[in-house]
């Protein structure tokens, strides 16, 4: 019982009196347990759909969204842009995360704020994105890519906004005046959060932007040709 209620530990929040307990076995915050369980969930679900994803593409009628010079991510400036975002995204909340090991209160509220934001610019820019495709035909039942391709970038902007959801309260704690001490694990776990999504957004972005010949390679490499 003891394991599990460290599991449940919601990573971003610091304890209600801003003590940072630890795991008297491990010596490490219940919350950066958690932090890791999180992680280590979200990544087994996403390598499960990246396993049928390569399946899939090995069969005839799927058709990928890149490849052929009038396929819409041919040339993908739309995703280079919104990788662009979550980047800076990124930084803003390493500069939070910097500012905590300064002592810069004003630091770390800028870093959150801007971080947060174009967090939300990005999910936005998915929006957009998603709205292009349909557009041009490119429906979320009209091929079995796009379908993929709905599915991943929607469950990568639902993570991400579950991300700015944690941070608003981060920002609110600050705003009622708790010291940088009772905020730190909260700022750094979502930093390593936003990392973590920045290097699973690149995956992504790799993975849906390849041809069917780089489908069919990656494939026979991982014995799913």
């Amino acid at each position: 019982m003891k394991g599990f209620s460290a599991l449940t530990e919601k990573p971003w929040l610091a304890l209600p009196d801003g003590q940072l307990a630890l795991d008297p076995g491990s010596g490490t915050p219940p919350a950066q347990i958690a932090l890791r369980f999180l992680l280590m969930v979200i990544s087994i679900a996403f390598v499960l759909i990246f396993v049928t994803f390569l399946t899939r593409s090995q069969y005839p009628d799927f058709q990928a969204l890149a490849g052929e010079p009038w396929l819409p991510f041919n040339q993908s400036p739309r995703l280079w842009a919104t990788t662009a975002v979550l980047v800076a995204a990124s930084l803003a909340m390493h500069w939070a995360r910097h500012s905590i090991k300064a002592g810069r209160p004003d630091g770390v509220m800028l870093g959150i704020s801007v971080g947060g934001f174009l967090a939300l610019v990005f999910i936005m820019a998915q929006w957009t994105t998603w709205n292009y495709l349909t557009n041009l035909g490119y429906g979320i039942n009209e091929n079995s890519a796009n379908s993929y391709f709905y599915l991943f970038t929607g469950l990568h902007a639902l993570h991400l906004f579950g991300g700015v959801v944690a941070l608003v309260r981060v920002f609110i704690r600050i705003g009622k005046g708790y010291s940088l001490e009772q905020v730190a694990i909260a700022v750094k776990a979502c930093t390593t959060y936003w990392h973590y999504l920045l290097g699973l957004w690149l995956l992504l972005f790799f993975l849906l932007t390849r041809s069917p010949e780089t489908y069919a390679i990656i494939a026979a490499a991982c014995g799913l040709g």
